[in-house]
Parts: structure tokens; sequence; C-alpha cells
């Protein structure tokens, strides 16, 4: 039974390598699950588009009527 258990007792120098290959593979996933919540490209003039009012969609027709006439 003493052997079987042998295989769980690991050096100082081993305990920190497999400390080392759980943190990366950890890291791995969180950037794995994180990457494209934060891969979205930001607008290039926020404050400029926030600022001007949405168009009204019946100006275009009327300003083109009044040209032909």
């Amino acid at each position: 039974m003493k052997s079987a258990l042998g295989i769980f007792v690991l050096t100082k120098r081993e305990q920190r390598a497999v400390i080392a290959i759980v943190l990366a593979l950890l890291a791995g996933t969180i950037a794995k699950y994180e990457w494209p919540a934060y891969s979205q490209p930001l607008p290039l003039n926020p404050t400029e588009s926030a600022a001007t009012p949405p168009a009204v969609p019946g100006s275009d027709e009327s300003e083109s009527a009044d040209e032909t006439q």
C-alpha cells in the first residue's frame, strides 16, 4: 500500500513544475473565455457619433422633391 501512495510524493522542484503547468492551463482557459469579449473593435469617434442626432426618415425625400420643382 505504501508503494502505491509513493507516486504522490513529489520533490519541491516537481511540485513547482506541476503548479506552473496548472497555472498555465488556467490562464489559457481564462484568456480563451475572455478574449472574444474584449476583442470587439471600438467606434472611431464615439463622442461625435453620440452628439449627432439620428436622421429623420422622411426628411431626405421631401428635400429631393423640393429640388425637382
